[in-house]
């Protein structure tokens, strides 16, 4: 007879697969400690300090871990993905509503990369290990697809034009949210909301782009009126001639 145990509203899980959750919950909560750490002490939060912090041995930590430089990795990925989840969702097809988010977050200061690593500390962080510089390069990479992704999304459903190349537009979203971060950290001023219209301009459809005003031109005259005129205005000169000699 197999075991089981109550689980949400009613629903049941074996004791194996409850056991089975168990690894996921340690390497979850030691990735949470680090990145409080992180938070707080910046990089060089000790890894006793961090196991501490998740209740768990070293021992615990070498079962998911190789490296500290494998959690930080886990870290950064933990906190990449879920800010990009915050703006990109899986079915996200309203890019100008994507970057309506990015301004908003931007503009309140609630826009952070990794809150849990400041991005000039991470950069050198993957200076020293080329594996957490691979891992960061991986998450970055599978962000990009993600965003062209949800740009090819909006072209099918209407909402951005359809010569812009997604994949192309990817790049240049990520390398914005990266700028931003760096104008973030140095204090430099940043026009989110600006940068954002104009995105949204580049990119939407012919029909959807507000109409610039422009001063009214007289339409051009066919040929056979331009040669009416023509005649008409050599026949007042001829009057004006005769009129001056007869005076």
């Amino acid at each position: 007879m197999q075991h089981t145990t109550p689980y949400v509203k009613g629903m049941t899980v074996t004791h194996g697969e409850e056991r089975k959750r168990v690894p996921e919950r340690t390497r979850a909560r030691l990735v949470e400690a680090a990145g409080e750490l992180f938070r707080e002490q910046g990089l060089e939060a000790s890894l006793d300090a961090i196991c501490e912090r998740a209740g768990y041995t070293r021992g615990a930590f070498y079962v998911h871990f190789g490296s500290r430089d494998d959690l930080v990795g886990a870290v950064v990925e933990h906190a990449l993905l879920g800010f990009l989840g915050s703006f990109v969702g899986e079915s996200s097809d309203d890019l100008p509503a994507i970057v309506e988010s990015f301004v908003t977050a931007m503009s309140t200061g609630a826009l952070r990369l990794t809150p849990e690593v400041r991005v000039a500390q991470l950069l050198e962080a993957c200076s020293r290990s080329p594996a957490l510089r691979a891992k960061c390069l991986m998450v970055v990479l599978e962000i990009r697809e993600r965003i062209a992704a949800a740009v090819r999304r909006s072209q099918a459903a209407g909402k951005v034009a359809a010569e812009v190349r997604p994949d192309a537009l990817a790049e240049i979203l990520l390398a914005l949210v990266l700028g931003a971060q760096v104008a973030t950290e140095l204090g430099a001023p940043y026009d989110a909301p600006a940068v954002g219209e104009e995105i949204v301009r580049l990119t939407s459809p012919p029909a959807s782009k507000p109409r610039v005003a422009t001063a009214s031109k007289r339409p051009a005259a066919s040929a056979e009126g331009a040669r009416g005129d023509r005649r008409r205005s050599g026949s007042v000169r001829k009057k004006d001639g005769r009129a001056r000699r007869g005076a």
